[in-house]
């Protein structure tokens, strides 16, 4: 069950090791099964167009193709080589949006920005980069950009960007999708259904990319380290997260300490003797959550053992 809350008006809506890419689907983000109860706060919901300012385009809302809601946005294009901004007559097509003032800018507290694009075009297949999406966070000198080049012809795609990846969360204040007409031909015919838009975050204490430092120990290892990323919980809390090493089903090491949002490490001190060579177990839970998958290590007999 999905809770939401509606933003008022029309927005009624590190460690290296975790490198999801820009633009991944839920599934792939949270691998475990059941899926986690999720929080949902709309930026789109097909309400209206007031306040998205479309450029060398036009924008509407449609139920032409919908995904989730009664309406999406559309956005068309038609590539105009010699139209356009008179400085760049091969220019830059785009629509966007300025949050307002306060808590709307704080994405800090969610962990995913979350939409559904379909995609048409006269053209047989998109280049390489299809799409831009730019947040202002809070201005051009410091804003985030990314390219959309899994969007797909005649197809909804779920496109899911971790906010971790988004260099300053707190203060994003505009929202923009754009393309480079420098990837298109003159003419080309370009129509986006955007669906869905909106914030996620985890109702829970989730542990994401849990993963062992080392896939291979040697039986003299005195510790064993873990890294992850801890979300459903707000910036400046700490919970508590335990993780622990089994063999055949008997925990042989564990360790627990406070955790916050984010990418965190976690380490097991072992005492002589826990290991022997053999298939070995990490897992680790977050609060009361459901434990992660089990990560097999796979521990072989130290070449320096006397």
């Amino acid at each position: 069950m999905m809770k939401t809350t509606a933003w008022s008006g029309l927005l009624a809506a590190k460690r290296s090791l975790w490198v999801l890419t820009a633009t991944i689907s839920l599934a792939a983000a949270v691998s475990a099964a059941p899926a986690p109860e999720m929080e949902k706060q709309l930026l789109f919901g097909g309400v209206a167009v007031k306040g998205w300012s479309p450029a060398e385009s036009t924008l509407e809302v449609s139920t032409a193709h919908v995904k989730i809601n009664e309406a999406a946005l559309h956005w068309h294009v038609t590539v105009d080589y010699y139209g356009g901004e008179i400085n760049y007559p091969i220019g830059w097509p785009r629509f966007g949006h300025t949050l307002p003032a306060g808590e709307q800018r704080d994405w800090s507290a969610w962990d995913f920005l979350h939409m559904w694009i379909f995609t048409t075009a006269s053209r047989p297949t998109l280049p390489k980069d299809p799409l831009g999406l730019g947040l202002l966070t809070p201005d051009k000198t410091s804003a985030y950009n990314t390219i959309l080049s899994q969007i797909k012809l005649g197809e909804w795609v779920e496109v899911v960007i971790p906010i971790a990846k988004i260099p300053r969360p707190g203060d994003v204040r505009n929202i923009q999708f754009h393309i480079s007409e420098a990837n298109y031909k003159h003419a080309d015919q370009l129509d986006l259904w955007i669906d869905d838009l909106a914030l996620l975050r985890y109702a829970r204490p989730t542990i994401l990319d849990f993963a062992a430092e080392t896939a291979v120990l040697f039986d003299d290892a005195r510790v064993v380290a873990a890294q992850f990323q801890l979300a459903g919980i707000k910036p400046n809390e700490t919970v508590p997260v335990t993780c622990e090493l089994r063999r055949a089903g008997q925990v042989v090491a564990r360790a627990s300490s406070k955790a916050a949002r984010g990418a965190q490490r976690i380490t097991l001190a072992l005492e002589p003797g826990t290991l022997v060579p053999g298939v070995f177990e990490l897992t680790a839970r977050a609060a009361d959550g459901q434990p992660t998958a089990p990560i097999a290590l796979r521990v072989v007999e130290s070449p320096w053992r006397k």
